[in-house]
Formats: structure tokens, sequence, C-alpha cells
């Protein structure tokens, strides 16, 4: 299934910086942090069948880093995290040259869901729409301000030229 949504404009109760996720080396960042620069937030799994877009996010970083941020949250909310924390920074690192943030393992759907896809599933907080995930590797782009601009599903890898368009658009 392809879910895209580009928006001109979204109104929010709650910002996105005004929540912080946990890394995965157990300090805490807010999304304050990130202001100025588009963010792609992503829930990843290590034994997930699209563990491959691991490249594809970290050469759209790499390309991009100095109007993006890319934040990745480890999930086993499908069944596909069998690692710890440590366990996968290193597989990151090793098998894919990961840089960009990775956060710590936790829920992206459910009771128990991480602040980040809290506010990312609360139309209210987030201005937008209630949206849920439905997988691995769903991606979520947010604008400048915060706002949600675009969603991409988990099949469309990171270099398409969609995504690209989207990160690059002012």
């Amino acid at each position: 299934m392809l879910r895209i949504l580009l928006l001109l404009t979204t109104v929010f109760t709650t910002s996105i910086y005004s929540i912080s996720y946990q890394n995965n080396n157990g300090t805490t960042t807010s999304f304050n942090t990130h202001q100025g620069k588009k963010i792609l937030i992503v829930n990843i799994a290590t034994a997930s069948p699209n563990v491959g877009q691991l490249a594809g996010l970290q050469q759209l970083y790499n390309q991009y880093s100095d109007s993006l941020v890319i934040v990745a949250f480890p999930s086993n909310s499908f069944n596909n995290e069998p690692r710890t924390n440590a366990l996968i920074k290193t597989f990151c690192e090793s098998n894919y040259s990961i840089t960009f943030p990775i956060a710590a393992v936790g829920s992206v759907k459910g009771t128990g869901m991480q602040p980040t896809y809290s506010w990312l599933a609360n139309a209210t907080a987030n201005g937008l729409m209630a949206l849920q995930v439905d997988t691995d590797y769903e991606k979520f782009l947010l604008d400048k301000n915060g706002a949600i601009i675009a969603i991409f599903a988990a099949s469309m890898q990171p270099t398409d030229t969609t995504i690209i368009n989207a990160i690059t658009d002012n």
C-alpha cells in the first residue's frame, strides 16, 4: 500500500519540538535541537525484510544532512526486532555505517507507544490526523517548522524520487 500525503499548512496544538526521545545510548534528545531542518522519522527493525533500507537512509543523510535529520526508532511492534539497544547500534553501524540518530527500542503502536509515535497518532496534537503505523520502515517527513508534510509507505525506498523531492522542496 502506498501512502503519500503532501500538505501546504498544518496547525498543531502540540509541537514536535516539545517532545524528547531517548537515544539508543541512553541519553535524551529534544526534537527542539532539530529545529530549522526537515525531520524524517522512520521505525526500523533489524530483522525486517526491509532492513536494506538502512543503506538508503544513510545515503539520504549523507547527501542532505545540512537540511535534514533522520531519526530511526527501532521497534519490535511487528516482531522483527530481537536485538537490544546496544546490539542494534552495533548492527546498524557495522552493516550500514549509520551515523544518524537511533532512538531506544520502543513501541510504535498500541499501548506504551514512544512519545514521538503518540504525537504522530494523535490528530489533536499533530494538527493533521490520527496516524497508525502498519509495518516497519514507514516514513514520516516533517517540515522545518515541525509539521507533518508527507507519509511514505514502508515499500517506498528512501532514495525514491518522491521522497527526495519532498526533502528538497522548500
